[in-house]
C-alpha cells in the first residue's frame, strides 16, 4: 500500500495553503496585533472611559457583537466546508444559501466589523487606522480564495459571483 500525503489523507484535493501562509497569515497577524495593541493602550491611558459610556462606546460594542454574530453564522452555514486555510475537500460543496445569499465572504465582513468595533469602543483613532490596513490583506486573501473556488466549481461559481456582492450586501 502506497503512502498517501497529508493533504490526501485529510480529503483535500485543492489548496492554496502556501500562498495563504505567505501572503495572508503574517500580514494579518502583524496588523491585527498592532491594531489591538494600540486600542488596548488607548484604553489603558483613558481608563475613565471604561466606566463612563457614551454613544460611541455603545456603537463599538454593537459593531463587535454584530461582527462576531456574522462570523459565527457564516461558519455554521459552511459547516464541513469551513476551514481556516484555503482548501477544497473531496466532498466540498459550493454554499450559496443562508448568509451567503447576501455576500460571498461574510466571515471577512464580520472580522472587519468586529475589529473596528473594538477600536471604536476604545476611542482609538490610531487603532482604527491600523486595523483598517487589514482590508487590503483580506482582499488579497479573497482573491486567492475566489481563484481556488473558480478552479473547483467553474461556471457555477462565476454565476454566483455575478449575482452576489463580495463583502457588503447590495453595495460591494
Amino acid at each position: 500500500m502506497a503512502k498517501r500525503g497529508f493533504l490526501a489523507r485529510h480529503g483535500i484535493v485543492r489548496n492554496a495553503i502556501k500562498k495563504d501562509m505567505l501572503y495572508f497569515a503574517p500580514a494579518a497577524l502583524i496588523v491585527s496585533t498592532a491594531g489591538l495593541s494600540v486600542s488596548a493602550w488607548d484604553l489603558i491611558r483613558h481608563q475613565e472611559s471604561l466606566f463612563v459610556h457614551s454613544a460611541h462606546n455603545y456603537f463599538g460594542i454593537a459593531l463587535l457583537v454584530a461582527g462576531l454574530t456574522i462570523m459565527i453564522v457564516a461558519q455554521i452555514t459552511l459547516f464541513r466546508s469551513y476551514s481556516a486555510t484555503l482548501v477544497i475537500r473531496e466532498d466540498h460543496k459550493l454554499i450559496t444559501h443562508g448568509i451567503y445569499r447576501f455576500m460571498r465572504h461574510p466571515i471577512y465582513t464580520g472580522a472587519i466589523m468586529g475589529l473596528s468595533g473594538i477600536a471604536v469602543y476604545a476611542t482609538s483613532m490610531y487603532g482604527f487606522l491600523v486595523l483598517s490596513a487589514l482590508i487590503p490583506v483580506f482582499l488579497i486573501r479573497i482573491r486567492l480564495e475566489e481563484r481556488l473556488l473558480t478552479e473547483e466549481f467553474g461556471d457555477e461559481y462565476l454565476t454566483y459571483k455575478m449575482a452576489v456582492n463580495k463583502l457588503i450586501p447590495f453595495i460591494y
